[in-house]
């Protein structure tokens, strides 16, 4: 299959919310967020009063390397990004999903290093060890409980025409 010929960030940023949209817990049905989102949730709150997480996804680092030049030549494109995690603080139990969360979200990330083979030229992604943290995230006013991790992906593409020396 040839490369594609440009890159594709926003793509690969939706795909990262499929990836997140579709992830059951073990043994189950049910979806381990009740939303995932590229960008910012407005009412986060409201999704998790009751329990349950919801997930954001945000680019992080950007970065293109020439490998190669003329008809041979290509581009290749690593990317951050964050995984934000978010569930409520409400009571200890409530709260205490978020390890969970954490769980659910090594295995299928860790085994599948092309998002699924969804978007051409993406040929890696993994989460970034040393990245991941738990914290609490102040949200319209009220505190929720969060866990953030970096995932690099990493693409490659060819200009048309090939890279001029």
């Amino acid at each position: 299959m040839p490369a594609p010929t440009m890159r594709s960030t926003k793509a690969i940023g939706q795909a990262i919310v499929a990836y997140l949209a579709a992830l059951t817990i073990p043994n189950t049905s049910t979806p381990v967020y009740l939303l995932a989102q590229l960008e910012m949730i407005n009412d986060v709150i409201g999704k998790v009063s009751d329990g349950g997480a919801v997930a954001e996804v945000y680019g992080h680092l950007d970065d293109s390397e020439r490998h190669g030049f003329g008809g041979a030549g290509r581009m290749k494109d690593p990317q951050t990004w964050y995984i934000l995690s978010l569930c409520s603080l409400e009571t200890p139990t409530l709260a205490s999903y978020i390890y969970d969360v954490s769980d659910y979200l090594m295995v299928p990330f860790q085994t599948h290093a092309q998002l699924g083979n969804t978007i051409p030229g993406v040929y890696q992604s993994q989460l970034k060890s040393g990245t991941g943290s738990f914290y609490r995230a102040l949200r319209n006013g009220q505190w929720l409980k969060a866990h953030v991790i970096e995932l690099e992906t990493k693409q490659e593409w060819a200009i048309p025409g090939g890279v001029l020396s």
